[in-house]
């Protein structure tokens, strides 16, 4: 594992954990953290030793959002341009194969909410908060909007958008931004709880099902989306994965992911 900047990476058995490092800076996104975390996850989504993976912020926030003094740079150009750097980081975290949980505490602003969004699951400590701040800066939620509302709906995305106001977390839970709020013991039970199951799941399929349902989620209801389905099904039921926990739940005992 190489050394980073902008992050630090913890591995606790099969789960590793990304720490957004800096806390100075309010853990703002500039350049050069955006292409560590997507580095990092890159890595882990091919390394068979990792079966989670968990993204939470150092000192007292989650993360302000995207660095100013970065979102400012009129030297960059193309894909090194801030907002494209940012749209590739949210659609990276949003795409990556495994189960990724966000652990969000103290203030999560702006683009933090793109990282929250693309997550599987988020986890908030009761005193947390929340905002989509980029229009009181004069600026637009644009990069994490896909992100927002597949997460929250449009209704709901356009109303906490437009407002720019902080919102707590109890709000965020009910918008669906969030889907566990608790202090710092109930969430780390609650994360040990999901930790359990992904680490005792079948890796293969549960990559699998991620790509079915963000395939899914995007296209009609039609004659395609069911021949996909099927044709998930029917390999992924041929595969040596599929006959090793079919044949392991007759012989009662564990699969080999299991040991």
């Amino acid at each position: 594992m190489k050394e980073y900047q902008h992050i630090q990476v913890i591995f606790e058995g099969k789960v590793m954990e990304v720490v957004l490092n800096r806390p100075e800076k309010r853990n703002a996104i500039d350049g050069v953290m955006a292409a560590e975390i997507m580095d990092v996850i890159g890595w882990a989504a091919h390394n068979q030793d990792v079966r989670v993976v968990i993204l939470r912020g150092k000192g007292p926030v989650f993360c302000a959002g995207a660095d100013l003094k970065f979102m400012q740079r009129t030297d960059l150009e193309g894909s090194a341009r801030p907002s494209a750097v940012l749209a590739k980081l949210f659609q990276a975290t949003y795409l990556f194969r495994k189960p990724l949980i966000v652990v969000s505490h103290g203030k999560a602003m702006g683009g933090a909410l793109g990282l929250i969004a693309a997550a599987d699951f988020v986890l908030a400590t009761t005193d947390a908060e929340f905002a989509f701040s980029e229009v009181k800066l004069g600026l637009v939620p644009a990069t994490i909007s896909p992100y927002v509302t597949k997460r929250m709906g449009e209704s709901k995305a356009r109303q906490l958008m437009l407002l720019g106001d902080t919102f707590s977390a109890a709000d965020a839970l009910a918008a669906g931004l969030v889907d566990k709020t608790g202090d710092h013991d109930t969430l780390e039970s609650y994360k040990s709880y999901l930790c359990k199951h992904f680490t005792q799941n079948a890796p293969g399929a549960m990559m699998a099902t991620k790509r079915t349902i963000q395939h899914i989620s995007n296209v009609p209801l039609d004659e395609h989306a069911i021949t996909h389905t099927l044709k998930v099904l029917d390999d992924t039921r041929k595969g040596s994965e599929a006959r090793e926990g079919m044949q392991a739940f007759l012989e009662k005992r564990k699969a080999w992911w299991q040991q």
